[in-house]
């Protein structure tokens, strides 16, 4: 059966690159299924070239591998996987919320507090929808990073993302996420107000905890 995928500007590389992701973020394509080019081709009736391509860039995500003689596959996370993530993630966006205190201009400070003020209306107004909830939760670490001012960081981060946030989404779905925009409060008012240690410390202490991602296997 052939998926429809929404005709855009972007290339079709793209366009199957991103649709791919969102299945696997989605939990349609579980962790660890394995991917078949022949039968991806068919079902978004493009060619194999580009379906490989689309692969490749996934790659690079860290949400497929290739594996010698076993073909492509979504990332399989064991526990030694969630330790290293969690730990890089750990790292990173506690730098990275204090480089963005720090270095962040006051207009994109400013546009990071409507997107948490947008957060919590969503959490005050649709409390059950934790995909949408989730999704808001994600963006908002996001912006953080991408207003750091590190491109390289940028790119490392999505290396870690994107897997943790498949993992996250099947395991933690039914999670009460009603007052999470809430608990985000102090690290944005933190990197709004140009404290760089404060934003640190906050931005580590709103990571979901190792044992708690643990016990969600």
């Amino acid at each position: 059966m052939k998926t429809q995928m929404t005709i855009s500007k972007e290339s079709l590389e793209s366009q199957a690159t991103r649709y791919l992701r969102e299945r696997i973020l989605d939990g349609t394509l579980a962790l660890g299924e394995k991917l078949v080019e022949s039968a991806l081709s068919k079902q978004l009736d493009l060619s194999r070239s580009t379906v490989r391509m689309a692969l490749n860039s996934l790659v690079h995500e860290g949400l497929v591998v290739q594996k010698p003689y076993a073909g492509w596959q979504v990332v399989d996370i064991d526990e030694s996987d969630l330790w290293e993530l969690y730990h890089l993630r750990l790292a990173l966006e506690g730098e990275a919320a204090a480089m963005a205190a720090e270095w962040a201009s006051a207009e994109q400070k400013a546009g990071l507090m409507a997107l948490f003020q947008s957060y919590q209306a969503l959490c005050r107004e649709h409390p059950e929808d934790n995909r949408a909830i989730s999704a808001m939760d994600w963006q908002l670490h996001q912006r953080i990073v991408a207003i750091c001012g590190s491109e390289r960081m940028q790119t490392l981060y999505k290396q870690i993302l994107y897997p943790l946030q498949a993992y996250i989404g099947i395991s933690h779905q039914d999670y009460d996420l009603s007052q999470s925009a809430n608990s985000h409060e102090a690290l944005v008012t933190a990197i709004c107000a140009g404290d760089a240690s404060t934003a640190a410390e906050e931005a580590r202490a709103n990571i979901t905890p190792f044992s708690r991602l643990r016990a969600a296997r």
